[in-house]
């Protein structure tokens, strides 16, 4: 009987540190604001400015829940008059929130759900056009979530990036500038599964080369936006880990651009939110539990 009562309290316990509330969480947001290419004058760089220029600001938004996918893509000229807006795309029980919302979420998430979400904007442009001023602003957001007694991945990923090639109209210095605003979290509770965890990171980088002469002009990858942003979290030590530096100033220049050779801009702008918990299902413990009684039985019959 003692043996039984020992084995009992053992299932019991299993049970509890299993929790059906065990949780993960993950979001990550990069806003860019302002960005401009800038002369060597203080002056913001202009259409007019370019002996040739051409490319395209391309975006995409993917939202993961147990190996279903939703996304959507666009791509249009840097030139156009609308840049690319992707849909927000969510697969489970999202949170509510508005398309185009890019603040963290305030207090605690709501964990209670499983889901993937991932949304993206682009407006403006890094150049004058036309009388337009120079300022491109561009956003990315990727949440993820598992909330489930039994084994669950939520993954999110969205980005922008924009590439083009241009001939200066005269020989100039170029310097990007921009204001960045990272937000990056990771959450995994007490009492989640073996092998949960909950990852969130940010990547963000510029890069000019030219391409008459094969040398790079500008490689520009921030840390605060890059591996300075990584927050992961895992069962073996739950927490719940944020980094929300707040907004700063970042500027990079490069050295002198010669008119009459081509150049090509790259700018990679990406967040990304995945999670996964793998917590014992109830009928998994229930099979434990009927093995761990047979065990008692069986020990008590052995001794009779």
């Amino acid at each position: 009987m003692k043996t039984t009562k020992l084995l009992l309290a053992a299932v019991t316990a299993l049970a509890v540190a299993n929790p059906a509330s065990a949780s993960t969480f993950a979001s990550a947001i990069l806003d860019i604001t302002n960005f401009k290419l800038v002369h060597s004058s203080g002056a913001d760089y202009t259409v007019g400015n370019f002996a040739n220029l051409a490319g395209t600001n391309d975006a995409h938004a993917t939202a993961q829940l147990n190996g279903v996918f939703a996304n959507a893509a666009d791509s249009r000229s840097i030139l156009a008059a609308v840049p690319p807006n992707v849909a927000q795309q969510c697969l489970g029980a999202c949170m509510p929130i508005a398309a185009d919302t890019f603040t963290p979420i305030a207090g605690l998430p709501p964990i209670i759900n499983t889901f993937g979400h991932a949304d993206q904007k682009l407006s403006g442009s890094s150049i004058m056009i036309g009388a337009t001023p120079a300022g491109a602003h561009a956003s990315t957001r990727a949440d993820a979530s598992t909330a489930v007694n039994a084994v669950a991945s939520g993954n999110s990923d969205v980005g922008t990036s924009t590439t083009f090639r241009f001939v200066m109209g005269a020989s100039d210095t170029m310097t990007v500038s921009f204001t960045g605003n990272p937000y990056t979290r990771a959450l995994v509770t007490p009492g989640s599964g073996a092998v949960s965890n909950a990852n969130a990171r940010l990547s963000w980088s510029i890069n000019i080369l030219n391409v008459t002469t094969g040398a790079t002009e500008l490689a520009y990858a921030p840390n605060a936006l890059n591996a300075g942003s990584i927050r992961s979290a895992t069962h073996a030590a739950p927490a719940d880990l944020i980094y929300a530096p707040g907004a700063s100033a970042f500027s990079a220049t490069t050295g002198m651009l010669m008119a009459g050779n081509e150049y090509q801009i790259t700018i990679n702008h990406n967040s990304l939110a995945n999670t996964l918990q793998a917590v014992p299902e109830p009928a998994s413990l229930a099979i434990l539990a009927t093995g761990l009684l047979g065990m008692g039985f069986l020990g008590r019959r052995r001794r009779s």
